[in-house]
């Protein structure tokens, strides 16, 4: 008889600094580097890389959000392992700080060439706080 598939997924997201989630999940969703990925119990086994975007989850009928920057994802049948450079949970974002830094990027960018070394910095700065602001927009 064939194993029976998986009916949760353990989702675990860590940055260098902490490990932000460790929780059992109905569904996630990765904003990895080619586009969305939606992950269910039973997933194929897969690594992918991470851009800049939000990550949802969803437990019960409860969806949580998340920013990720950068960073790898293991799917696996039963989990998913997300290594990231940063990760700000929802309750963590303060918009005003976001889109001040959505600003400052801006105004960074404007004067920056695109062979400028900070220039994709700058440019990393003004996505993560877009991401931010988008994802308190629409809580």
């Amino acid at each position: 008889m064939a194993d029976a598939l998986p009916t949760k997924i353990n989702l675990t997201v860590v940055t260098r600094e902490r490990k932000i989630i460790d929780t059992e999940v109905d569904e996630v969703v990765l904003p990895a580097s080619d586009g969305e990925i939606g992950v269910l119990p039973g997933h194929t086994p897969l690594l992918t890389t991470l851009k800049i975007g939000q990550m949802h989850y969803r437990s019960g009928g409860v969806v949580h959000r998340m920013v990720l920057s950068w960073g790898f994802a293991e799917v696996l049948p039963d989990r998913v392992i997300v290594l990231a450079d940063s990760g700000v949970l929802a309750s963590e974002i303060d918009p005003a700080a976001a889109e001040a830094e959505r600003i400052a990027a801006e105004k960074e960018l404007l004067y920056l060439s695109s062979h400028d070394p900070n220039f994709n910095l700058a440019e990393a700065r003004l996505e993560e706080s877009i991401a931010m602001i988008d994802l308190k927009r629409h809580m």
